[in-house]
């Protein structure tokens, strides 16, 4: 795959009352290291804040490292709970994520990956949640 890329994220989370959706597009960068698929892209978000966004992809597993106006390392793993900190600027969050199923799909142009998690903030359940994240060349 080519240098610049365009990372889609499509994010379902379904809460006990209601769902909520969100979509980020995004122009970023695209590396191969160790057999480790890099993809860095940043997102604007309320306010004029930026977040640099780093995804980390095999075949087993996906991370994500936020920086900036807040601050988080999540990862999926199938089958596993992994834990962390939410950092933002109203506070700290312990966050669990038990990943239900992970289903990357690499090709020669293009990524895409299916996730399905449940999401735990201070061990209380929160949220179902579904992610799509499409990675694809930039066209000349």
């Amino acid at each position: 795959m080519k240098a610049d890329i365009r990372v889609i994220v499509k994010g379902v989370q379904q809460y006990a009352d209601y769902i909520d959706e969100i979509v980020t597009n995004a122009i970023g960068k695209y590396s191969i290291v160790n057999g480790l698929h890099i993809v860095e892209y940043r997102e604007l978000c309320k306010g004029g804040h930026i977040i640099e966004n780093k995804l980390v992809i095999s075949n087993k597993s996906v991370c994500l490292y936020r920086s900036g106006s807040l601050f988080s390392e999540m990862s999926f793993i199938e089958g596993e709970c992994t834990e962390s900190d939410y950092i933002n600027t109203d506070g700290e969050l312990n966050v669990k994520i038990k990943t239900l199923s992970y289903h990357p799909t690499i090709g020669d142009n293009n990524i895409h990956i299916e996730l399905n998690y449940d999401l735990f903030i201070n061990n209380q359940f929160l949220s179902n949640n579904f992610l799509t994240i499409f990675i694809n060349e930039m066209a000349l």
